[in-house]
């Protein structure tokens, strides 16, 4: 299982830092390298994005669960998919603290990925999903600021 956490501050109500990623049309915005994505429900989407490792990439489709929400307090979206030779489960778990225009927000991604992509290597494995992580993380705290995904 790898894990990663961290945190940042940005210049938004708490309201609107939840609201981000409540909402699957503004959330999906935020997935790097998608490809497609379908709402199946008000809570899971469908969707097919381009990862890997190295010179393994392809095209995984995932299954994303939005869950355990406290309104404008903390929210879990909760996924899986498999492609590539791989399969991967992971949760990504925020939380919004902060009075009037400035939000504090944490956030931990534990995932596990097996198949051809975890044989790589333990570090190789590690930075890339911590590279994708992070990249999710940086176009959250982008479109926060009003800035454009990338």
């Amino acid at each position: 299982m790898l894990t990663f956490e961290d945190s940042f501050e940005v210049k938004t109500t708490p309201e609107n830092a939840y609201s981000q990623v409540a909402d699957m049309e503004a959330l999906v915005k935020l997935v790097p390298d998608l490809i497609s994505h379908e709402q199946v429900s008000e809570t899971e989407m469908k969707l097919t994005a381009k990862a890997g490792v190295s010179f393994i990439k392809g095209k995984f489709d995932l299954i994303l669960d939005v869950t355990d929400k406290t309104e404008n307090r903390e929210i879990t979206l909760k996924g899986r998919g498999n492609g590539s030779g791989a399969s991967v489960d992971f949760t990504l778990n925020f939380r919004f603290t902060g009075d009037g225009d400035i939000t504090k927000v944490d956030w931990k991604a534990e995932m596990n990925v097996v198949g051809t992509a975890a044989s790589m290597g333990a570090r190789m494995m590690k930075s890339a999903s911590q590279k994708y992580i992070t990249k999710l993380v940086k176009s959250y705290k982008n479109a926060l600021e009003g800035e454009t995904v990338e």
